[in-house]
Parts: structure tokens; sequence; C-alpha cells
């Protein structure tokens, strides 16, 4: 397939690099640092481009990997025809495209990216949707090219999956972040923590989240509780909030399925 991908951040640059890898011909890549441009364009044979005004139609599919506020305005800078145009965002919605273009679709990489840590496709969900058939099916076409798991969603199903992402990664990481203040603070080793991080994330793996809860909260110790808030209290306010707040939510997630 002949695409174009207007965008070259973490997101654009993987995809384009993994595309070209699975046979895909890359027409043209756009950054506003042409620079960059020019670098990865070198790596997949592609044109680069570092002007919305130089974008040339003729390419099967152009790719948005572009922050979602600019969704729009991106498709709006483009003369591209009756040629399927795509965005990569989990939150942004698929009308973002209405009145703009005729042949639209998201192709929404569930994954976090980064340089530092390349992206595994044979592992990461793709999910994708589009306002006609025709393209629905192409973009599952191209999805399986370059990874083995990919998923048709809805608008209300992407929705609810990127709310969830965020608990799974960007939430957890962030108490993550908390349990290593904690730690600074007193002296302690974080890596002391890290096995058990790793034993959590093995049991979901084997079960569901709800069924592999331990802690406090899941047994019911309320002196061990009080006694994190008192210390919290004392050491970290802040953390009390949300320690409460979390504990809270695990005792009425067990009142609510009839747990002991």
């Amino acid at each position: 397939m002949n695409i174009s991908i207007i965008g070259i951040g973490n997101v654009g640059s993987a995809l384009a690099t993994r595309l070209f890898q699975n046979g895909h011909k890359i027409i043209q890549l756009f950054s506003r640092n042409h620079q960059k441009a020019e670098k990865l364009a070198l790596e997949v044979d592609a044109q680069p481009c570092s002007n919305l005004n130089n974008i040339i139609a003729g390419a099967d599919l152009y790719i948005l990997a572009v922050h979602d506020d600019a969704i729009a305005k991106v498709a709006q800078s483009i003369t591209v025809g009756d040629a399927l145009v795509v965005h990569s965002s989990g939150a942004t919605p698929l009308g973002v495209f209405e009145g703009i273009v005729s042949n639209y679709g998201v192709f929404y990489p569930l994954q976090t990216f980064s340089n530092a840590y390349p992206p595994d496709f044979s592992e990461l969900p793709i999910c994708v949707a589009a306002n006609q058939e025709k393209s629905l099916q192409l973009l599952i076409g191209l999805a399986e090219t370059i990874c083995p798991n990919v998923y048709m969603i809805t608008e209300a199903q992407r929705e609810a999956l990127h709310v969830a992402a965020v608990f799974v990664n960007n939430f957890s990481n962030h108490l993550f972040a908390m349990a290593y203040d904690i730690c600074q603070q007193e002296g302690l080793d974080f890596n002391i923590l890290k096995p058990l991080i790793r034993q959590t994330i093995q049991k979901i793996e084997e079960g569901t989240p709800a069924t592999v809860q331990t802690g406090p909260a899941a047994r019911g110790d309320t002196g061990t509780i009080a006694r994190h808030l008192a210390w919290l209290a004392q050491k970290e306010p802040y953390y009390k909030t949300i320690y409460q707040a979390m504990t809270n939510s695990i005792l009425d997630s067990k009142k609510n399925k009839g747990g002991e």
C-alpha cells in the first residue's frame, strides 16, 4: 500500500518504520522539522516534507500522527481527494473528520511509544474504525500486515478503552512514583519493591485483577489501614487522600461483589 504519514513523532516514526519493513511504500513523511523528516525519509525511502501545502495526492492512505488538537486543522490543510485519511489517536472521535474529508478512519496502536523503548508490534494491539465498510476492511488488512492483534472497535469502546489505558498505564505509573518518593524519603531502595511489582503483573496475566486483589482493604484489615493513614497524615498528607480513596474503592468493590 502507498502511504503518507503526517507527523513523525514517536508514533509516526514507529509506524513508518514498521510499515516500510513489511513491504509498504512510504510516499511522504511530514514534519515541521525538515532535518528530522529527511533523516527518517532516508531510512524508509520516502520524500521528506515540512510544508503541509506540499503534501501530494496519490497515496492510498494518509496517517495523521499528530497531537489530538491538531488533527482537524491538519486534515483541513491537505488536499487528497477520495483517499483514506486516518488519525492514530485513542481519545479523538472519528467524527473529527466529518465535513473535512469523505473517507476517514482510525488506526490506533494501543501502546506508549518512546525512542528508548522500541514498540513490540508482535504484542501490541491496533484498533481500527472507519466511516465506510470498504475502508474498514482496508485498515484491518493493513494492520494485519504489521501486527497479529487487530481489533475493530466502536466509538464508545475506544473511548472506554482509552480511559482504561490511563488507569493501567498513567495512573499505575504515578502510584509507582509515589512509592518511589516514600522510599527515597525513608532511605529505602525502590528496587526492594520491584519483585512485588513484577509478581502483580504476572498474576493478572493468569487471572482477573479483582480475583487476585490482595492487601489490607481486600482482607478487611482495618487496624493496618488506620496505621497507614496515620503515618501518611504525618509524612505525606496528600498521599493519604489517594490511599483513602483507593482503599474505599477496594472495599466498595468487595462489598458490591459479595466479598467477605
